[in-house]
């Protein structure tokens, strides 16, 4: 009883400092260093400001990039929120970095870190897309994500180990860099066969200039139909 107390108190807690869904996942089936000395994931998804989609638009492209990232401090505090909390009670706890802009391909190639998008499925909170973007009933692919990793045995999830886009390909056709290959996710899939992150990093790396950083495209974002309460 102790545990769903205190599982009830965190959501709430959290979900007060601004996360939009809350999910606890099972790991242990990483087999890893860090999975077997943390073996839960708390998963968190913050969605986009509803301006998101207007700033697209209008190709506004740099609102429209700063849209994706000033998330980072309602973020950031709700880390803190989490790990105080785990912290107090006792818990053994690992934030996992906030994904950052990739801003050449050297870094792309090197980058190796936990999945934020592994967790959010392992605790049921949505899926791979055919873009590999995490898609939440709730708001399609239009959140960020971020996790905490903790030794308390908290009541998880069900893990959602196959897509459920179906015959949708909108994604895929709303990309302009025939990035996306129009596979559909399974558990254990690798992200070449859905998705060409090298193309689109170059692609979009070269698209503009004249903020000094990559494009912000979002093109697959704001195809996918998923998230009923966005406007189109």
């Amino acid at each position: 009883m102790k545990i769903i107390n205190q599982q009830k108190i965190l959501t709430n807690a959290l979900k007060t400092k601004g996360a939009s869904l809350v999910g606890y996942a099972d790991i242990s089936i990483l087999n890893t260093y860090l999975s077997d000395k943390y073996p839960t994931a708390i998963s968190l998804c913050v969605k986009y400001d509803d301006s998101f989609v207007d700033l697209w638009k209008l190709k506004n492209e740099e609102n429209y990039h700063d849209s994706l990232t000033k998330l980072n401090p309602t973020m950031n505090e709700i880390i803190d929120t989490c790990t105080d909390q785990l912290k107090q009670w006792g818990y053994g706890y690992k934030a996992i970095p906030i994904a950052i802009p990739i801003k050449n391909e050297k870094q792309l190639n090197e980058i190796n870190c936990f999945s934020h998008k592994f967790a959010a499925t392992r605790a049921g909170l949505g899926w791979i897309g055919k873009s590999s973007l995490l898609i939440t009933p709730e708001f399609g692919p239009k959140v960020k994500l971020c996790t905490v990793l903790t030794n308390g045995k908290f009541e998880t999830g069900n893990p959602v180990e196959t897509s459920k886009c179906n015959s949708c390909n909108l994604c895929f056709k709303a990309c302009p860099f025939n990035a996306i290959k129009s596979h559909d996710w399974h558990i254990g899939i690798e992200r070449d066969k859905l998705f060409d992150a090298h193309i689109c990093n170059n692609k979009r790396l070269n698209a503009i200039h004249v903020i000094g950083r990559k494009s912000a495209c979002g093109n697959c974002i704001q195809a996918c139909l998923k998230g009923s309460h966005w406007k189109k």
